[in-house]
């Protein structure tokens, strides 16, 4: 078949099947060597950095001299030395984690008094720093020495990838949440895997999260009682109970849009990270975004509950005067609804995403750039810590309420 445009000039239909396949077979590729440029000869993504004494020792609470007449006491071999200048190379985060634990430093919440947290990165709208803020969060609370279950909910599935994991090729949607939501499976267990990144585990995300969207609605549709109909949007949530118990946080990225999957997500949460960058159509997006929510959970449950719901400013330009007249705008329409610190754009960490890694598992990372994202992660770290009685006396020490 033959199409004319101007001038009756005759162009050949293009067959999209075929177009198709050979872009996706030429960025296919591309995007296989971009991964392996994060992995190891046996193709698994590895944890480079290491920390230096001096930053070990802040980590742990403990000095430098203490930690090196602590190794034989812990069973770890002493660190390498740099043989230009005789120094210790440094520590690995595991080993770092050995550390804390010998000497009580771990921040773990206390499961006596303190529930594992359940935070959901989600906005109406893409395109603004949801995957890169929990996948670069979840390096921040782990460098720190939390336990950390992150759930990637979304089938672009972006977080898999920088967890090493080529969507479609290593993923099936039986290691996905999906089995789960199809009653196959008890537990989310079986999709609970270990990552290279040291106190991170991943159910992991694929293609077919978009694709069984259809499914989740004929069978929602084919509950006989609006109570049924309901209960299926709790579905994740008790998935989630039912492995929480090992985390001290469980970081959700969900769809950018809101469907079966992103309205579980809203269900199983108790806390809603939510980025937005400050300019006025994303601002827009996000008025909708809680327009929409407060309309889904009017409609589903009323009674719902979440610890705090608060805007994340992302992709912040500081060059431009438009974008800090703009955040003021959001501070003062949000209130304390918005974290008051700004991840700011960075090309540190554009070109750590290009390769499917953060600035936090750089083996020579930008310490401006680290600066920056323990500044704004901090904050949030605070919010979950006032949820966690244990955590109140060290807090009220610090003179924080």
């Amino acid at each position: 078949m033959r199409r004319k445009l101007l001038g009756e000039i005759s162009v050949p239909a293009i067959p999209a099947l075929d177009k198709l396949e050979t872009i996706l077979a030429s960025s296919e590729s591309f995007l296989q060597k971009m991964h392996e440029l994060g992995a190891d000869p046996h193709q698994r993504k590895v944890m480079q950095r290491l920390f230096s004494p001096s930053e070990a020792a802040e980590m742990v609470g403990r000095d430098r001299t203490t930690l090196a007449r602590a190794e034989p006491e812990i069973g770890l071999e002493p660190p390498a030395r740099n043989p230009g200048n005789n120094r210790r190379v440094g520590y690995s985060l595991e080993q770092i984690q050995a550390f804390r634990k010998h000497f009580g430093t771990l921040p773990w919440r206390d499961p006596a008094s303190d529930p594992a947290l359940v935070i959901a990165c989600q906005n109406f709208k893409g395109g603004v720093g949801k995957s890169t803020t929990c996948v670069n969060f979840a390096h921040y609370l782990a460098i720190k020495g939390y336990r950390v279950l992150v759930i990637d909910a979304d089938s672009q599935a972006t977080t898999t990838s920088m967890f090493g994991y080529v969507p479609d090729a290593d993923i099936t949607q039986d290691a996905t949440i999906l089995p789960y939501l199809a009653s196959e499976q008890k537990s989310l267990a079986y999709a609970v895997r270990p990552t290279y990144f040291p106190g991170i585990d991943l159910v992991p995300a694929c293609l077919a999260l978009y694709e069984a969207e259809i499914a989740m609605v004929m069978r929602v549709g084919g509950q006989a009682t609006r109570d049924q109909r309901v209960a299926f949007f709790s579905e994740l949530k008790y998935g989630i109970q039912s492995v929480s118990d090992a985390y001290d946080v469980v970081l959700i990225d969900s769809p950018p849009g809101l469907g079966m999957i992103s309205i579980n997500v809203l269900m199983a949460a108790d806390s809603l990270l939510v980025p937005s960058a400050a300019k006025m159509f994303d601002f827009s997006s996000t008025v909708q975004f809680f327009r929409m929510l407060h309309a889904y959970i009017a409609q589903l449950d009323p009674h719902k509950t979440y610890r705090w719901i608060t805007v994340l400013t992302t992709l912040f330009d500081r060059r431009y005067e438009t974008q800090k007249q703009f955040f003021e705008v959001m501070r003062a329409c949000f209130g304390e609804s918005v974290f008051q610190r700004v991840f700011f754009h960075s090309s540190a960490v554009i070109n750590s995403a290009a390769q499917f890694t953060t600035p936090f598992e750089q083996a020579k990372p930008d310490r401006q750039v680290l600066q920056m994202m323990d500044s704004v992660f901090s904050e949030v770290e605070l919010a979950i810590l006032r949820e966690w009685p244990s955590k109140a006396a060290a807090l009220s020490q610090q003179g924080i309420t």
